[in-house]
């Protein structure tokens, strides 16, 4: 049981990452994790969109530990949780840098026009 919790809280942390990068405001976070949870909770874990979802393994996992079925349902349940993990995790990272990236100044433009320099206050001659 404490792999199932494990993986459950490995998958969730970059899940509310990834929401948190795609929106800014906390009400509307709030709303989309529990649109996934509650999406993950209606869906039949034999229908095709189960595994598609992002706690699809703490179920596999969890029909591992207490049904005690073959090793596939824990291989299935330990590589959906990295993907998932990986997927989200990058995804998070990727929009969180684009969105704080560093603007960068453009360069001011020369005073030196070929070989004649623009006079300056301290360079006067004659």
């Amino acid at each position: 049981m404490g792999l199932l919790l494990a993986t459950t809280v490995l998958v969730a942390a970059p899940i509310g990452f990834l929401i948190a990068a795609v929106l800014s405001r906390e009400l509307e976070g709030a709303l989309a994790l529990l649109v996934v949870v509650s999406t993950q909770m209606l869906a039949d874990p034999a229908g095709s969109i189960a595994p598609w979802l992002p706690f699809w393994s703490s179920r596999e996992l969890a029909t591992y530990a207490l049904d005690g079925t073959g090793q596939d349902y824990l291989a299935r349940g330990l590589f959906h949780a990295a993907l998932v993990f990986a997927v989200t995790l990058i995804a998070a990272t990727a929009i969180t840098a684009a969105r704080l990236r560093i603007a960068r100044m453009p360069e001011p433009p020369s005073r030196d026009v070929g070989w004649v320099r623009d006079p300056t206050p301290t360079d006067r001659r004659g």
